[in-house]
């Protein structure tokens, strides 16, 4: 029985040692106050579908509302410049760029392209960003607004 109970607490410290540890570039308490919704949480990367390598926010109702990513300003110069994407073998069209957006960081631009955008790449000095919201279960809407985008950015930019 001691073993039993030995393995339980170490499951236990193990499964809590391996949670994301908080990052001070972007909190819960920060996302909750520009979004106003309460019970936001850090999702680990992977852990669900659409949890990426960075920090993963989620609402209440435990789906994604946010992510942002860290990287340098070779990664942001690349985003900014790609035009195509290598899929296999095969080249297709894959413009990240929409347009400047500034105010935030030394640059940013939001992206993809068209009537709808929902990624901000930011540059401050050498380091990099990418902060993007998800779609509601319609598809159609994004869990957050560009306004709110942009204030989630410019807070990750003044701290990198």
């Amino acid at each position: 029985m001691p073993v039993r109970v030995a393995f339980i607490v170490w499951l236990a410290l193990s499964t809590l040692a391996s949670a994301q540890a908080p990052d001070s570039r972007l909190t819960v308490a920060d996302v909750e106050k520009v979004t106003g919704l309460t019970g936001v949480h850090v999702v680990a990367p992977g852990s669900q579908p659409g949890a990426g390598p960075g920090l993963n926010f989620a609402g209440p109702d435990n789906k994604l509302i946010l992510m942002v990513n860290f990287g340098t300003d070779a990664l942001y110069r690349h985003a900014r410049e790609q035009k195509e994407m290598t899929m296999g073998s095969t080249k297709v069209p894959m413009v990240l760029y929409h347009a400047s957006v500034p105010g935030i960081g030394n640059e940013a631009f939001d992206s993809p392209p068209g009537p709808l955008q929902y990624v901000i790449y930011l540059r401050k000095g050498i380091k990099a960003a990418s902060v993007t919201t998800y779609f509601d279960s319609s598809g159609k809407k994004t869990r957050l607004s560009m306004e709110q985008l942009k204030t989630i950015a410019r807070t990750v930019a003044d701290r990198l």
